[in-house]
């Protein structure tokens, strides 16, 4: 049987204008991450790397979605924090670091601000 709101979630993201995908990209991967703060203070592991995969294959496809000859200066401070973002959050995972995924949540919430300024 088909979940009624996963049927809505995909018709919310097709429907979704470029800039609010990558705003709903955002939201989930900082939901994932703080979900990984609860997992790490909870010590569920699975759930942990559930949450921190999910969160550094977000961070991947916004990343490699990036159009560096179009986006210029931007798109470059984009992918040096992307790549910032994600390396730290292995870093984290590997060693449980509640503060350093905070730390990233922070990041990824400005980047989102900016994004919802442009919408």
């Amino acid at each position: 049987m088909t979940n009624p709101y996963d049927v809505y979630l995909k018709t919310d993201i097709s429907t979704a204008s470029p800039v609010k995908q990558v705003i709903m990209l955002y939201d989930k991967a900082i939901a994932c991450l703080k979900a990984a703060i609860e997992d790490i203070k909870n010590n569920d592991i699975k759930s942990k790397v559930n949450n921190i995969n999910r969160a550094t294959e977000i961070i991947l496809a916004l990343n490699s979605s990036l159009d560096m000859e179009k986006g210029g200066e931007i798109a470059k401070n984009l992918r040096e924090l992307y790549e910032f973002s994600y390396g730290k959050i292995l870093e984290a995972h590997a060693r449980n670091d509640i503060q350093l995924l905070q730390d990233i949540v922070e990041i990824l919430e400005k980047l989102r601000e900016g994004w919802e300024g442009i919408s």
